[in-house]
């Protein structure tokens, strides 16, 4: 599905995928740096473009391509199995900073909830993305062990109506150095 609609953050935004990504989402997902935490990789790009095409009709599914501020691609998050108030959120890639990473994250929560009206997100973490697993189990409620793409994975879920004390400091943040920078920028 087509979100028709720009998402803007203060370091990064959301924008659906279209054709034209396809080598970009094909590429990205294909990096050795992310292949083994990204689930199920296209075997081509006439795949991935097939993918795109499915994704674009599908209702209650959408794909974002992410932007830095310069305009340039940065990574990739779903929103998904939309169903009884809830959407899994995931096919996460990211190559940016770690404040546009972050950003990414609040994002999709505030157009899961504000957007779509849902009540909560659940999302597979898989038991090799250490360094992802680590900030999960701050913010989101471990529910049970999956399996996923052949590989063992942790399934979590997040109540959107309530805002952890991390994820207010997160923003909180985010907040300070959007607004430091606007004033390096101005200075």
């Amino acid at each position: 599905m087509v979100y028709p609609e720009v998402i803007h953050g203060m370091f990064v935004d959301l924008r659906s995928i279209t054709l034209d990504d396809a080598e970009f989402s094909y590429n990205i997902r294909a990096d050795k740096r992310n292949r083994d935490t990204v689930g199920q990789l296209a075997p081509s790009l006439e795949a991935q473009k097939d993918f795109i095409r499915w994704q674009m009709q599908e209702p209650n599914d959408y794909y974002f391509v992410v932007l830095n501020k310069n305009g340039e691609r940065i990574g990739l998050y779903g929103v998904y199995d939309i169903h009884d108030g809830m959407a899994e959120v995931g096919r996460e890639v990211n190559i940016g900073e770690p404040t546009e990473i972050m950003e990414v994250g609040l994002l999709v929560a505030d157009f899961c909830r504000d957007v779509l009206k849902l009540n909560r997100t659940c999302f597979v973490v898989y038991e090799n993305n250490v360094h992802h697993l680590s900030d999960v189990k701050k913010n989101s409620t471990f529910v049970r062990k999956v399996i996923r793409s052949g590989h063992n994975a942790l399934y979590f879920e997040d109540d959107l109506n309530e805002v952890s004390p991390s994820t207010r400091k997160i923003r909180q943040m985010l907040e300070k150095l959007y607004k430091k920078s606007l004033t390096l920028t101005k200075g």
